[in-house]
């Protein structure tokens, strides 16, 4: 187990390299990459409390621009959703660590070594004031050691720059000298990330076409991840993905660019695009590689009607529609055991109509899957514009595909507007 301090995860950055390969190490399997709970709350704490402060000069902004405008209409700011926040980073941090717990009794440890300043924590000066410092130190520090204590059949790599407080792992001192005592070599304190990339990765020479093939394996992975993914869903709250639609009739076919709510089913006309920023890693026995692969995609939809849509009818909100997704991936080379994580991804965007006319894509929906991604769509709409607490419900309809397309236009107003008061009732 890799454990790591917040220092460090502050300091490699959501997207950067670094960042990738943890979650390189973390999804091949060969060690898990973890954080305590206390190190996961300040790092959500320290986004919150920036997003107050810039809220407050908003806030302040705004209601200065208020009193200075004759007429009305000046924006309001909605309430400041320090939870939201909170959860949005524990979410994208989560990508890349998992969370161990964080006990009552190193809690607890944690304050008497604060009041008496006893290692990792300090007391220090500051003034004529004497300074006591460190109760967050001592609860990372106890999360890793009664990890290590807890699995007696793992070693801990703990990770810390902050080697002021908790040393460097050559000696520790009282009462931290006392804590490794029995742990001996299962427990291995690393100073920086370069020494957990070094120890766990050793870069490999790229070799294009096993790349290629690799990712050509993959095309069903890359759909189901298209699907479930959550920098989708992350789309479908701000209003959907950038698709082209081609609208096939009897003698001619018309391709319009809009904006897709969700996927009915995963696409399953899927390419390869472009490819970008190849590195290959051989870790334990295991080669893989991490790219920048830009995919095209093509599959049902349900659509959000912009003014290219105005002339479709109702029953026309549901069709095929393609779009460029770009992902940062992590795959093996492995020909008997595929494996493909998407570790970031960008919002999609429309394909062109020369892309779109390479891709062939069932348009086959069943009334279950058109049910179901209605379901992702009023989902969103709530979780993003509804206060906590408002319920809703959604019930199969019997009635048939027809019954679906007739509320299809009412799903999408609640979507918008944040009021889920449709019910569908079971009948029959």
């Amino acid at each position: 187990m890799i454990i790591l301090d917040t220092c460090i995860l502050r300091g490699c950055g959501l997207g950067s390299s670094s960042a990738d390969l943890l979650r390189t190490i973390r999804g091949s399997g060969i060690q898990r990459v973890a954080v305590p709970w206390v190190v996961m709350e300040e790092l959500a704490a320290q986004h919150a409390v920036k997003y107050e402060k810039q809220y407050e000069s908003a806030a302040a902004v705004l209601e200065s621009l208020r009193k200075l405008t004759p007429w009305s209409g000046v924006p309001e700011l909605r309430e400041c959703d320090l939870d939201r926040v909170r959860e949005h980073w524990r979410r994208e941090y989560g990508s890349i660590v998992d969370v161990i717990p964080t006990s009552e009794e190193a809690l607890r440890e944690a304050a008497f070594r604060e009041a008496n300043g006893l290692a990792p924590s300090k007391i220090a000066s500051s003034g004529s004031k004497s300074v006591k410092t460190g109760y967050r130190d001592v609860a990372i520090w106890m999360s890793a050691i009664e990890y290590g204590r807890q699995h007696p059949q793992e070693t801990v790599y703990f990770v810390s720059s902050n080697t002021e407080d908790f040393g460097d792992g050559t000696s520790y001192r009282h009462p931290m000298s006392n804590d490794v005592v029995g742990l001996g070599s299962r427990f291995v304190h690393l100073t920086s990330l370069d020494q957990v990339v070094s120890r766990f990765t050793h870069p490999a020479e790229v070799d294009d076409q096993r790349v290629q093939a690799a990712l050509a394996r993959s095309t069903s992975l890359i759909a189901k991840a298209a699907f479930e993914d959550d920098d989708m869903a992350k789309s479908l709250r701000s209003g959907g993905f950038e698709c082209i639609l081609a609208r096939r009739h009897l003698l001619s076919a018309e391709e319009l660019a809009g904006r897709a709510l969700a996927w009915v089913r995963p696409p399953d006309g899927v390419e390869v695009g472009t490819l970008r920023d190849v590195n290959v890693y051989r870790i334990g026995n295991r080669e893989w590689f991490i790219a920048t692969v830009r995919w095209h995609l093509a599959g049902p939809a349900v659509l959000e009607p912009g003014e290219d849509f105005v002339r479709w009818r109702s029953h026309d909100e549901t069709a095929t529609i393609g779009c460029s997704w770009e992902t940062r991936v992590l795959c093996t080379l492995d020909e008997e055991d595929s494996r493909l994580v998407v570790l970031r991804s960008s919002a999609p965007q429309a394909l062109s109509p020369e892309e779109f006319g390479r891709l062939s894509a069932d348009d086959t929906m069943t009334v279950d899957s058109i049910q179901y991604a209605l379901e992702r769509v009023l989902h969103a709409g709530v979780r993003e514009n509804s206060p906590q607490g408002i319920q809703w419900q959604m019930l199969v309809p019997k009635q048939g595909a027809s019954y679906l397309e007739s509320l299809l236009a009412e799903a999408r107003q609640q979507y918008r507007t944040g009021r889920p008061s449709l019910v569908w009732e079971q009948q029959g």
